[in-house]
């Protein structure tokens, strides 16, 4: 294991295990609930991602995922495959739909606290609470609920790690076994971004081998070999795929996924420093917590803390070395982060935090003052009416966090704990007005009905496969080119519907769309072709 200093528990205050998980799982439930009950299904990645998964369902092409008709290669399959899994013994309902990741995001905090048992194995204080840290991570918080592949990717990545740990324990190869299927299921997931993280890992391992004296050949090779098997696990679904898809989709998933997207990242179309300007909102509230500073967590004593500062060092660096930055990107490192700060942290050290006090009072006015601020900011929406009996939580949770009596609870998870409610309630208040502007449910509905009456729908401008999942659709829409000639000829002479989205109002396309609603700030119409052709021609 890790050598650890002499007093491997300086915080002498009680950790209770039972207390820690209890709030981590309650907490993490109410926001799982929160998105699956109040928040819609948000374009365009998620629509994208589970259309692309209903196009597997309809087609049943389990081999190459589909967008539009075509072949998707942008992402392999294993997101989509658990959709069509979970859809074929559960039906295909929304709901269901929507628990598929928050399963892996709580199997994330079941592996963090295994992590931490590795990375500190003599400091129950880690143990117990890196879970909840984890999960209270801004961005780990808001994605937990999301449709995207990166908290997936996270939990092959932890036991891709953690049997690669037990091997090194007690060299029996069959961990090694279990180290490359975790690191093929990752490919599945999300491609070769797996090594980005599993690589840095393998180069720290004199820091976290039981034995470092004893690292040789045969530990590299076993490495190797894990790597062999995850190959062999991607190709058993790749070169079958390659034939089945095409010369086009072959050179897509074995290049494209790999040199192509590697070469397009340096273009640098964000800075080098993007990602350590978003560190503090990444990993909001911690940076925030006059409790964290005071627990001088930038003392290093042993060489878990080498560990996890290193490792998420060098994954910093290189993510910021390309352009293609997303805030999903770094997730799979978090895990590391959340440990390090679980064994800093001294809990004596906290008390009432004003900065989480201050944000709650925040939310109390943004959901009570809500006719002063929601038109402003979301300037599409036509509902701008708040479920404002949700402020009663957060300001039920400032009396709390100001009482001065002693609470069956310490003051680190109540703060934490207060924080992450009262974000889920800003969010449930929020529910109108998110599923007014970003619910596409309606639109995809109304799409559906205007195909099964015999017209073809159509739309104009990029489109991203918006409407597949939430429609049902069973035709994918026909695609206007966007060169004026070229779409005023479509509307001139085909018969049907198209959608259409505008970024301002239309007092004529009002008038004639057979319907209308806001969307992500704008506005989408679904108009008859010849009509819409006249309303463009008039507006020359």
């Amino acid at each position: 294991m890790l050598t650890n200093n002499p007093n491997p528990n300086p915080n002498p205050i009680s950790v209770s295990s039972k207390q820690y998980w209890l709030l981590t799982f309650i907490t993490a439930l109410v926001f799982i609930a929160v998105n699956v009950s109040f928040r819609p299904i948000l374009p365009i990645d998620e629509t994208r991602y589970i259309s692309v998964a209903w196009e597997m369902w309809l087609d049943k092409n389990w081999l190459v995922p589909h967008i539009k008709g075509s072949p998707y290669d942008h992402k392999p399959p294993f997101m989509f495959w658990l959709f069509n899994i979970v859809w074929s013994v559960f039906g295909t309902s929304e709901t269901v739909s929507r628990l598929v990741v928050p399963v892996f995001s709580l199997l994330n905090l079941f592996l963090v606290n295994l992590l931490a048992r590795k990375v500190y194995p003599d400091s129950k204080q880690a143990q117990v609470l890196s879970p909840l840290i984890l999960f209270s991570f801004l961005g780990w918080f808001l994605y937990s609920g999301m449709i995207m592949f990166d908290l997936i990717l996270t939990v092959f990545y932890l036991l891709a790690i953690l049997s690669l740990w037990k091997y090194s324990e007690s060299n029996r190869p069959v961990w090694i076994w279990f180290t490359g299927t975790a690191i093929g299921f990752a490919l599945l997931t999300k491609g070769p971004v797996i090594f980005v993280h599993f690589l840095p890992f393998v180069m720290l391992v004199r820091i976290w081998h039981p034995s470092p004296s004893n690292i040789n050949k045969a530990f590299f090779k076993a490495v190797l070999w894990a790597v062999l098997i995850s190959v062999a696990i991607i190709l058993m679904w790749a070169i079958p795929a390659a034939i089945s898809g095409g010369e086009e989709y072959a050179r897509a998933i074995f290049w494209g996924q790999s040199v192509d997207r590697m070469q397009n990242s340096f273009a640098h179309a964000r800075p080098f420093y993007w990602y350590v300007l978003l560190l503090p909102a990444l990993l909001f509230p911690w940076l925030f917590l006059s409790g964290f500073w005071r627990s001088r967590p930038w003392v290093v004593t042993e060489r878990g803390d080498t560990l996890c500062l290193a490792l998420f060092a060098i994954i910093l660096v290189i993510f910021s070395c390309f352009s293609g930055k997303q805030i999903h990107y770094l997730f799979p490192t978090f895990p590391f982060v959340a440990v390090w700060i679980a064994k800093q942290v001294d809990l004596r050290k906290f008390k009432t935090e004003f900065a989480v006090v201050g944000i709650l009072i925040l939310i109390v006015v943004l959901i009570f003052g809500s006719q002063f601020w929601v038109s402003k900011a979301f300037r599409s929406a036509e509902i701008t009416d708040l479920y404002q009996s949700w402020g009663i939580l957060p300001l039920l949770l400032i009396g709390l966090l100001l009482w001065k009596k002693t609470l069956p609870i310490d003051r680190l998870a109540l703060n934490i704990g207060a924080l992450l409610l009262s974000l889920s309630a800003l969010f449930a208040s929020l529910s109108p007005v998110l599923k007014n502007v970003y619910d596409v449910t309606e639109p995809g509905q109304r799409i559906h009905q205007l195909q099964s009456e015999g017209n073809q729908v159509s739309f104009i401008g990029k489109y991203h496969n918006t409407f597949g999942y939430a429609g049902k659709l069973e035709i994918p829409l026909h695609l206007v080119p966007s060169n004026q000639a070229e779409r005023d000829a479509f509307l001139r002479t085909e018969p049907g519907y198209t959608v259409w989205i505008q970024r301002h109002e239309s007092k004529a396309l009002e008038e004639n769309a057979i319907y209308t609603t806001p969307f992500r700030g704008q506005r989408l119409y679904v108009i008859e072709n010849k009509e819409l052709e006249k309303v463009l021609q008039a507006s020359k």
